[in-house]
């Protein structure tokens, strides 16, 4: 019985170690036939760490238009992060409307938050649809961040890296 116990480990050895030998050399000779890989700023982007949140008070600057599609108010938004070495987490605008008399309207106004932190000095795109309803005088927008408050600073052009 034990020798029939030895022999049946030896040769399921003798297979595992066959097989890892198949395995080693073609794992060794995969990399020379595989395609070129990609390119350098691909992988940069995939390789590329978050920054830390910012904690606090978050200076971030802007650039606004809106324009009206039929019976929409759209409002494009420009940010940028101003800060050189954090990242702002959970930005969202909230858009209001006002009528003459300062009171709000019922209906309108928008709120919009980006799905991934801003990256310091990076700018994004965010988009506000509110319909259009008589009596619309004035929008009021309110900006906020995940981990403090938010300064914002209108610009006059929006452009990423360095200020």
């Amino acid at each position: 019985m034990r020798v029939r116990y030895a022999s049946g480990i030896a040769i399921t050895a003798a297979v595992l170690t066959s097989a890892a030998v198949v395995t080693l050399s073609a794992q060794t000779a995969a990399p020379a036939a595989q395609a070129p890989a990609a390119p350098a700023s691909a992988q940069a982007s995939v390789l590329k760490k978050s920054a830390p949140p910012l904690r606090g008070v978050a200076e971030l600057g802007f650039m606004q238009s809106a324009k009206l599609e039929g019976n929409t108010i759209v409002t494009t938004f420009q940010v940028k992060n101003m800060h050189a070495t954090n990242a702002l987490v959970g930005l969202q605008i909230t858009e209001f409307w006002y009528d003459k008399a300062g009171q709000p309207l019922q209906g309108t106004g928008d709120r919009q938050r980006l799905r991934t932190p801003l990256q310091p000095l990076d700018v994004a795109t965010i988009v506000l649809r509110s319909p259009k309803v008589a009596g619309m005088t004035q929008p009021q927008y309110k900006f906020e961040q995940n981990n403090g408050t938010v300064k914002p600073v209108k610009l006059k052009a929006v452009k990423a890296g360095a200020s």
